[in-house]
């Protein structure tokens, strides 16, 4: 199992790089951290080529990515356009792969949802064109693999449910096209968590935090601890990623670092 840090719920500098947290991930003992791409993408190639510097001084990795696409590009409905989705993902994947990047996590809302009254299996069809013909080759390209994201139903409009991003990724049925398990908005969606057992061959990422992304640093609730308890069942041992706020206090990311890896290894 590899342990990170999300730093796009962490930070209130979500347009550049929060330099003060890289360091207290790194001393809290993460095994990487996990930027939004949306973010990377935006910066100069100076503040760019400084981050990678920065990056290599604290040797913290880049496992994962998250936060695919900004919402001001759209993957779905008549707005979708391939030109501009083939432009940026190349300078943002090229980008991810210097960093060491193996997977993005695709979830992103506001770029998939769907206009009120679009069909939703048109829109489906568009976001697996968009995964097919656009994502993928650039998957390829630079030897990076994606995680799908379902994200609650107050948030977006489509593939909601861990078995809505099961559907996709059998669908698309690619390699490049992997499942990630968000524990926070299946709470929210009221999702059994046992759907993680059969979600497990093509799970490859996870995110946790409680609700209201809330860190888990003094025990879990009942509903988290049900979902840790099951990867746990399962055999999970890919990455894993606190997508969540800082914390209380100083120590917190340790604390709950710490209390994580004390549920999967004791």
């Amino acid at each position: 199992m590899r342990y990170g840090m999300c730093t796009d719920i962490a930070t209130a500098t979500r347009d550049r790089v929060e330099y003060a947290l890289l360091e207290r991930i790194k001393e809290a003992g993460f095994d990487y951290v996990e930027f939004p791409l949306m973010m990377i993408e935006t910066l100069s190639d100076e503040d760019f080529e400084f981050l990678l510097k920065e990056l290599e001084r604290l040797d913290l990795k880049c496992d994962c990515s998250c936060n695919y696409f900004p919402g001001r590009i759209k993957v779905t409905g008549p707005e979708a356009n391939k030109e501009i989705i083939d432009a940026y993902l190349d300078k943002a994947m090229g980008r991810a792969k210097r960093m060491g990047v193996k997977k993005i996590v695709f979830g992103s809302n506001n770029s998939r949802n769907l206009p009120e009254g679009y069909p939703l299996e048109k829109g489906y069809d568009d976001f697996c064109r968009t995964l097919t013909e656009s994502c993928i080759p650039y998957c390829r390209k630079y030897g990076i693999y994606i995680v799908l994201e379902p994200i609650r139903h107050t948030s977006t409009n489509i593939m909601i449910t861990l078995k809505d991003g099961e559907y996709v990724q059998k669908r698309v049925n690619q390699p490049e096209v992997m499942l990630l398990a968000d524990l926070m908005h299946m709470m929210y969606n009221d999702e059994d968590m046992n759907d993680l057992r059969e979600a497990k061959p093509v799970l490859r990422h996870v995110h946790i935090c409680e609700k209201d992304r809330l860190l888990p640093e003094d025990g879990y609730s009942e509903e988290l601890f049900k979902g840790l308890q099951i990867l746990k069942e399962i055999g999970y041992d890919e990455t894993i990623s606190f997508e969540a706020k800082g914390g209380t206090g100083p120590d917190s990311l340790k604390k709950a670092l710490i209390q994580l890896k004390k549920h999967f290894e004791q």
